[in-house]
């Protein structure tokens, strides 16, 4: 009983003798689940336009930071370096495309996520052999996003607030907003949730599923790109970013 009093009641009485303490968690809390729902909205975005549950997306993230950094490590302008991973991740977009997803056309579901799966070990084999182990900061400042915290005097304590954290729940509910908004209502959109229900039914209407693929895959690589800074702003960029 002690044990449980320890890990159930104790953490609750300590809080709501500090309230401001219990609104820091709250915050922290709140920005975590955000960052990860920047991930999942990368699982979300593939699985909708193709049914699959791409395993890669978190190695996606880490090969944005990482690439994001490295760039600007050797002389890139950072907004130059974004650029240059937003290219680069349209080539990984057009290649998984090409030697992957266009092999497997109304193959069982199960076969394409255990591809995503070869793809993942593919990736952090690449990744480690190019980037290496060693952890690097991320540029925040460089690209312009806010530093620093905000203070809220509460209770009688304070409640900090982390600009960084800030501007990361701001633009995930942007993004989702914006791709809510692109799946139901643009042309292309519709055309991606056909190809997720019945790849041959989109075939046979016209619909290019190998357009398709390409732009789901880069534009979920642009979720990985946001992903991977915000993410690598709370900690160094390294593979320990994999969730």
């Amino acid at each position: 009983m002690e044990i449980l009093y320890s890990i159930f009641v104790a953490p609750f009485l300590e809080m709501g003798a500090y309230p401001d303490l219990f609104i820091q968690a709250l915050w922290d809390g709140f920005v975590s689940g955000t960052l990860y729902g920047l991930i999942a909205l990368g699982f979300v975005l593939i699985f909708k336009a193709s049914g699959v549950f791409n395993f890669s997306q978190p190695i996606l993230v880490v090969l944005a930071a990482l690439s994001l950094v490295s760039f600007y490590q050797m002389g890139v302008p950072a907004w130059i370096s974004v650029i240059l991973v937003l290219v680069m991740f349209y080539a990984l977009a057009w290649l998984v495309e090409r030697l992957i997803l266009r092999q497997l056309v109304n193959q069982d579901g199960n076969i394409l996520f255990m591809s995503t799966i070869g793809l993942t070990f593919i990736i952090i084999g690449a990744a480690q052999w190019i980037f290496g182990g060693v952890p690097s900061a991320m540029i925040t400042s460089e690209l312009g996003l806010p530093d620093g915290s905000l203070e809220w005097p509460v209770f009688g304590g304070g409640v900090y607030f982390e600009m960084i954290d800030v501007s990361a729940a701001v633009i995930a509910v942007i993004m989702i907003v914006i791709l809510a908004v692109f799946f139901s209502k643009t042309k292309i959109g519709r055309g991606l949730r056909a190809v997720a229900d019945d790849h041959q039914a989109a075939l046979s209407v016209g619909i290019s599923l190998n357009q398709i693929w390409v732009i789901v895959w880069f534009v979920a690589g642009i979720v990985a790109l946001v992903t991977g800074i915000f993410w690598g702003a709370r900690s160094d960029v390294s593979f320990a970013l994999q969730i």
